[in-house]
Parts: structure tokens; C-alpha cells; sequence
């Protein structure tokens, strides 16, 4: 689950509660000036380099030290930061023009110019960087053709118009692309980024920082690091707290005994850790957000048995997904009823959600499950078979798996789940290679717009996976990208495209994720959104 979003390991999201507060937060005490907050990660930074991270973990501890043209505030919402306000494109839809501010600077004191975003965005399709990441510029005027090598890097719609003015050039109208530039889009120093080459955001010595905190105490593999206030920061007087502790705790009975010690005050517990916060005294405590993360399971169209549609509507009535996020998960996840996360989109027209415009479209039917199971045993000529279910293996996708074997085994009499449990990054080559029958994944994204999701169902998607092909839904698909429609027959289309894959069972979506935190009632400011984690720059001690 990466580019422009990103493949969750079993915990999900990292435990970095989303730290906002509003504009008449409480003033702090000369008692808590220099205290340090501490949270914790359920996983370690991988890279600090903007332009390579496609992990979590990375990208929310990015977020803390640096700042693009726009970021979010605390509803989440799109607001101005290096930009001085939110621009209305030019060129139907195509060209955005930026006046940056004056006196936004990097932690060296250098001002932030326009030529530190154009320098960011041709290296990261430059490729030579070899950028995971280029999905969030493709929509950028030839950025696709540049890191195929068939132009060149100069050729990037991204120009430097003065000083302090930039413009980005799209191939085409993009509804989204403000989220591109509020949580995937930074702005490097080239000097700074090229005197450390490759090596560039391996260490915290290697990273320069423009945003509210500065990376300390990181050396490429550290277990903690800290954020420290960036006194360059053009905000930095709105910055409440001077230090942020992160430590690196992989359990969540750890973590849980760690907060209720007081060693940190912001940290995230899930499963059977959750439903106990809601009845005890931690409750008090506890905060659970919906996420714009959904888990699925891809199918192998190569091999015989799971190309058969037939084969995956039987088990995706045989699924009581009620069942598995209240009775297995227990962390506030919600049982999904479109490929599309419920809170992404609203529609222009009624302002209803997504899905309450679908329908549940992913219903528990133990009967209709038989049915079209007897149907495949048909069409296939096998009135038994084994399927490989492949999983990463943590404790909540071995759960999850379990609790898919199990309801398929019980619906489906005849038909042999056996779980293959590996490791992230095991999984995602053995997917890569086809070497599968069907799996479950977890996609995270950047951007609020059902198009992110329904595309895995696409042969158009990096992460094809499971090579579903299906000519009606790729020219829905198409429709929905060519930036040609107007928001209400846009969105019409994306209502098509969510029960079309319903029908034909492209990918089986299971659950949308949620994040169950504990903050410390000494903490102010804490509060979470459907699309970031933590943003310490509104945190405040009471």
C-alpha cells in the first residue's frame, strides 16, 4: 500500500496521534516551557528524504519537519503555508501560480524559494532518484514521460517565476491535487540535498528541516528520535511545545504500561486493548478516528480457480464483516460496504457520503454464498479445492486471516483455506510475482477521493496485483481521470465504477481501518482527522 498512500503493516498507522488545537489553546506555563512530550511509533523511520518515502511511519515524521504549500489544520482541512493562500487554478484546471511568503526558511537560516519546490520535484522524477513516490507528481506535466527516460528532467510542468513565484503545470484538471501539495509535496534546498547525494535524509545530520521541528537524534536506524522547535519556522511563536520524544514500541501491552505510567503521553493500542479502555478508567482517555485506509483482498486472474467470479462472490457472502471488526478487531474499524472508505467523499449535490449513496454493497448472506458457490463448482468441474490465503504476519492480519478461513470453511463446504503468514515486504514481492491465489492488503491514501481506491481494481494502478481487467470498468475509470467531467457526472461515474466492482468482485474489500488512541489529559490540543496522523505543531500542555 504505497505511492501517494502507502502498504500498512498489521498495526496500521503509526502512534503518533494527530496533535491539533485550536486557536485559544491555553497558554503555557513557565513549568511546562521546555517539558518534553513523548509518544510513541509502532514502527522506526525509514527515510527522512521527501522525495523517497513511501512508508508511514517516514512520511508522518516528515510532516513534522517539514512544510509544503499548503498543509492542514486542525479539522484537517486545506489551509496556506508556504503559499501565501490557496490558489484558484488557471488554464482550466491545469496551471496553479504560487506567491510563496518572505519569511518562511530553512533551519539554516536560508530563505525557502521557489526554486527549493522546482529542485524537489524534478529530482524526485529524475530517474536517477528511483522514487517510490513518483505517483504523487504523475499528475504534473510530463512527469511520467521524464521517469520512463523519454524526456527530459527540464521538461517537468513545475517553473520558478521569480524568487518567491512558482507554477506547476498538470497534464490535465485534477480535483485533488490540493491534497498533493498539503501532505505529499516539499520543497528541497538543492545545495544542502546534494552534498549528501544518496545519503541525503538517512540521518538526521544528513536532513534540513523547513517546517515547525527540526530531526535530532536519529542516525538511519534509531528505535527513538526527537523533534526539536525550529526557530527559523515562520510560525515559530505558535509552537507551544520546544521538544517531542518519539519512541519505537512494537506492543501494544507495552505501550498501553507505558502510558499509564505517565513515560508518554500519546500512544495507540488496538484489538481487545481498546474494548477494555472503553470500560475502564482509561476511557477517559481514549480517542477512536475512522481512517482513509481500507483493508481488501486482491485475487489472482491468472490461475483458474480465482478468476472465477462466480468462486469470488461465494466468499464474499460467506464474510460477515460485522462479525470480524466487532468480534476480531475490537478498535473501532468499520465493516466496509463500498471499495471506498466512508468519510472520503461527499456528494457535490446532496452533500450525503459515498456510501450511503452505494448502498452496502458487501453483505453477510450465507445462502446467496452457497449459491454461487455451487455455481463455480459448476463452471470449474470440482466440487472441492484448496485455496493459498497469503497474509502479512503480524498479529492482527493472522486474526484477520484466521477469521477468513474459518468463515469460508463454514459456507463453503468443500472448499480448503490454508494461511501463508510472511512478512510485509515478503508479501509484496510474492504479490509482485503473482505467486498467489488471493491475500489481504491494507491501502492508506494521502487524498480524499474515491479514484485512489477504486482503482486497485484497475489494470491502470502501480499495484496491480491481482491483474483484474475488466474493459467497462476500465473506461469508467478512464472517465474518471480524464479530467473532463463535471463534479456531479464525475462522481456519477465513480458511483458506477464502486458497484461494477462490487459485481464482479475485481478486489473484496473487508474493512475500513480506524486508530484507537490513549492521550494523556495533561496533553491539549489532541485531536485526529480521516487523512493525517500527528501534526506536533498545535500540541500544547495544559
Amino acid at each position: 500500500m504505497q505511492t501517494s498512500k502507502k502498504w500498512l503493516s498489521g498495526l496500521g498507522l503509526v502512534a503518533l496521534g494527530l496533535v491539533l488545537a485550536s486557536c485559544g489553546q491555553n497558554k503555557s506555563t513557565s513549568s511546562t516551557t521546555n517539558k518534553t512530550l513523548t509518544v510513541t511509533a509502532s514502527q522506526a523511520i525509514a527515510t527522512a528524504d521527501p522525495n523517497k518515502a513511501d512508508d508511514i511511519a517516514s512520511q508522518a515524521a516528515i510532516a513534522q519537519f517539514m512544510e509544503g504549500l499548503y498543509t492542514t489544520n486542525q479539522k484537517g482541512k486545506i489551509v496556506p503555508a508556504i503559499a501565501t493562500k490557496i490558489v484558484k487554478p488557471t488554464n482550466g484546471g491545469k496551471t496553479y501560480t504560487f506567491n510563496l511568503r518572505h519569511n518562511a526558511k530553512w533551519s539554516n537560516g536560508q530563505a525557502v524559494t521557489a526554486a527549493d519546490f522546482v529542485y524537489s520535484l524534478q529530482r524526485q522524477v529524475n530517474p536517477k532518484t528511483k522514487s517510490q513516490e513518483v505517483g504523487h507528481v504523475a499528475e504534473i506535466k510530463n512527469a511520467t514521460a521524464i521517469t520512463s527516460g523519454k524526456k527530459a528532467v527540464s521538461s517537468l510542468g513545475a517553473k520558478a517565476i521569480g524568487k518567491y513565484k512558482l507554477q506547476i503545470t498538470l497534464k490535465q484538471k485534477v480535483p485533488y491535487f490540493n491534497y498533493r501539495l498539503a501532505t505529499e509535496i516539499y520543497p528541497l534546498k538543492q545545495s544542502f540535498t546534494e552534498k549528501y547525494g544518496n545519503k541525503y535524509g538517512t540521518t538526521a545530520t544528513k536532513t534540513l528541516s523547513n517546517g515547525p521541528y527540526v530531526l535530532k537524534d536519529w542516525d538511519g536506524t534509531s528505535d527513538t528520535w526527537r523533534y526539536a522547535k525550529n526557530t527559523h519556522y515562520y510560525a515559530a511563536k505558535s509552537v507551544k511545545i520546544k521538544n517531542v520524544k518519539v519512541q519505537t514500541v512494537k506492543t501494544n501491552t507495552t505501550a498501553q504500561n507505558l502510558f499509564e505510567s505517565n513515560a508518554v503521553q500519546v500512544t495507540q493500542i488496538t484489538g481487545t486493548q481498546v474494548a477494555s479502555a472503553q470500560q475502564g478508567k482509561l476511557n477517559k482517555n481514549l480517542t477512536i478516528t475512522k481512517l482513509n485506509q481500507l483493508y481488501f483482498m486482491p485475487w489472482n486472474q491468472k490461475r483458474t480457480l480465482t478468476k472465477n467470479a462466480d468462486l469470488r462472490r461465494a466468499v464474499s457472502y460467506a464474510l460477515n464483516r460485522q462479525s470480524l471488526v466487532k468480534n476480531v478487531l475490537k478498535d473501532g474499524s468499520v465493516a466496509a460496504t463500498s471499495l471506498v472508505p466512508t468519510g472520503n467523499t461527499k456528494n457535490p449535490t446532496t452533500g450525503k457520503d459515498f456510501n450511503t449513496d452505494t448502498g452496502n454493497l458487501y453483505t453477510y448472506s450465507p445462502a446467496k454464498a452457497k449459491k454461487y458457490w455451487r455455481r463455480a463448482q459448476a463452471s470449474l468441474g470440482k466440487k472441492k479445492i484448496t485455496l493459498q490465503l497469503l497474509t502479512n504476519d503480524n498479529d492482527v492480519n493472522k486474526s484477520v486471516a484466521e477469521f477468513i478461513q474459518a468463515a469460508i470453511e463454514k459456507n463453503l463446504s468443500g472448499v480448503t483455506v490454508n494461511v501463508k503468514s510472511v512478512p510485509l515486504t515478503n508479501e509484496i514481492s510474492t504479490l509482485s510475482k503473482g505467486n498467489f491465489d488471493f491475500a489481504t492488503l491494507s491501502w492508506s491514501s494521502d487524498f480524499q477521493d474515491p479514484i485512489d481506491f477504486l482503482n486497485k481494481a484497475s489494470v491502470t494502478n502501480s499495484v496491480d496485483f491481482g491483474k483484474f481487467k475488466n474493459t467497462q470498468y476500465e473506461s469508467l475509470i478512464a472517465k474518471i481521470t480524464a479530467g473532463t467531467q463535471s463534479k456531479t457526472a464525475r462522481y456519477q461515474t465513480m458511483q458506477q465504477a464502486a458497484k461494477l466492482v462490487a459485481e464482479k468482485q475485481g478486489v473484496t474489500p473487508l474493512y475500513q481501518t480506524a486508530a484507537a488512541h490513549l492521550i494523556s489529559s495533561k496533553v491539549g490540543g489532541v485531536h485526529f482527522t480521516l487523512l493525517r496522523d500527528a501534526l506536533y505543531r498545535y500540541a500544547y500542555w495544559k
